[in-house]
């Protein structure tokens, strides 16, 4: 498996480059969608890939116990050989948020096959998206995350330092006094709620909940689009291996209520290092006890 970074490629590559990066994405997108939403990278407007960063997963057509309707989709891709693409993040900078000093980055959208689901590609991809982004800002960034699906939030929580809301913060402010993270949290946060709403797919009724940093009935609103998105919180399938914080961030999140968690974290160069010392720790433990079995 490698991987490709595309910076803003809607503004870099050629026009066929794009049509071949979008087919690619889409070919992604068709087994988690039906339909699939236009939205974000996946969007049909001519500067849907402009602003983006996309890191995209490719491995060995015949390498990978595809799914019939996947493995015939791409095998043919003469850009990257006998490889096709299995998953990609595609994220944003907001570049409009007062009182905050550094650059926030919002993983707004990231898909897997499901042939490759449980297999430690979230973990490769965030990976991938920080070695590339974060040396463009050695000075660090906050990094957000919208999402129901209780993977995504540990595996942010995880890429990150300083996550809230996070099982670590709650150890943390329960030790040293009430949970509230620092001004920057909010102005972030807010400016997400004030201005970003339609680009983030945030219902216009959904209600803003400073207390918990959830969105509540983000998704609970009449729009194909999000449609896409609407997942049962209590099914298993999307929840991560780290019960602990499966439970915590469940718990923040309303039964069928569309609700959202808005986590955010920062990371720089030196915090990126550290978590990918973490990231081939638990890589190595992992080997180590698949070969015990």
């Amino acid at each position: 498996m490698f991987f490709r970074c595309y910076n803003r490629p809607g503004l870099t590559l050629s026009l066929p480059e794009q049509q071949e990066l979008r087919k690619e994405l889409l070919s992604v997108a068709r087994t988690c969608f039906n339909p699939v939403p236009d939205y974000q990278c996946l969007s049909s407007r001519p500067d849907a890939l402009d602003d983006k960063i996309i890191i995209v997963a490719y491995a060995e057509a015949d390498s990978m116990n595809f799914e019939e309707e996947t493995k015939n989709r791409r095998k043919d891709n003469t850009s990257h050989g006998e490889h096709c693409a299995v998953a990609f993040t595609s994220t944003l900078f907001l570049d409009d948020v007062p009182g905050v000093r550094n650059p926030v980055l919002h993983t707004g959208l990231t898909v897997a096959i499901p042939s490759v689901h449980r297999t430690g590609i979230l973990a490769e991809l965030f990976a991938q998206l920080f070695l590339n982004v974060v040396p463009m800002h050695p000075e660090g960034m906050w990094v957000t995350t919208l999402a129901a699906v209780l993977s995504s939030l540990v595996q942010s929580e995880r890429a990150l330092a300083r996550s809230y809301p996070s099982p670590s913060a709650k150890r943390s402010m329960d030790n040293d006094g009430p949970p509230r993270p620092s001004s920057e949290y909010y102005s972030i946060a807010r400016a997400i709620d004030k201005r970003y709403r339609a680009q983030l797919l945030i219902s216009p009724k959904a209600i803003w909940d400073e207390e918990s940093f959830v969105f509540r009935g983000s998704l609970d609103w009449d729009n194909q689009e999000a449609d896409g998105f609407k997942k049962d919180v209590d099914d298993k399938r999307y929840w991560h291996r780290d019960e602990a914080s499966n439970v915590f961030f469940r718990g923040l999140m309303r039964e069928g209520k569309g609700d959202e968690v808005l986590l955010i974290g920062f990371v720089n160069e030196e915090i990126l290092w550290k978590k990918l010392e973490e990231l081939q720790q638990r890589q190595a433990e992992k080997r180590l006890l698949k070969n015990k079995l």
